[in-house]
Order: C-alpha cells, then structure tokens, then sequence
C-alpha cells in the first residue's frame, strides 16, 4: 500500500468519530445527508436553508475534516 494514504477502515473510524464530537445539529445533518449521497439541493430543501448557508456550512467542515486529519479520497 502506498505510504502516506489511509485505509478505508482507519478513515471509516476517523470519520465516525468526527461526526459524532459535531454539536451543531445542522452540520451533523448535513454530513449525514452527504454521506448517505444527497445532492446540494436536496440538502437545502430538507433543511430549508439557502445557498450561502450551505456553502459556508460545507467551507467550516471541510477546515474542521482537514484539522482532524481527514485528507480527500482523491488526493
């Protein structure tokens, strides 16, 4: 295995942990939805709210991904 990706079970486990320390009810669902595949859209709908809202909710929680160590599964 490459050196410097991470399995999928030890990723698994970083993002399980990190979802679960998330006290903020909107980011925890809307991690949710995204993990389960719901698009943008659909995520804005469900939760009712708009556009900015859901950029700056996605810009927080990719900085909070990258603090807890969870690098893109593309890079």
């Amino acid at each position: 295995m490459e050196e410097g990706r991470q399995n999928g079970g030890r990723r698994r486990q970083i993002v399980q942990e990190f979802v679960k320390n998330i006290t903020d009810d909107t980011r925890r669902l809307v991690c949710f939805l995204y993990m389960n595949g719901y698009k943008d859209g659909a995520i804005r709908r469900i939760l009712k709210i708009d556009r900015q809202r859901l950029e700056q909710i996605k810009t927080q929680l990719a900085f909070d991904l990258i603090k807890a160590g969870i690098r893109n599964s593309e890079g």
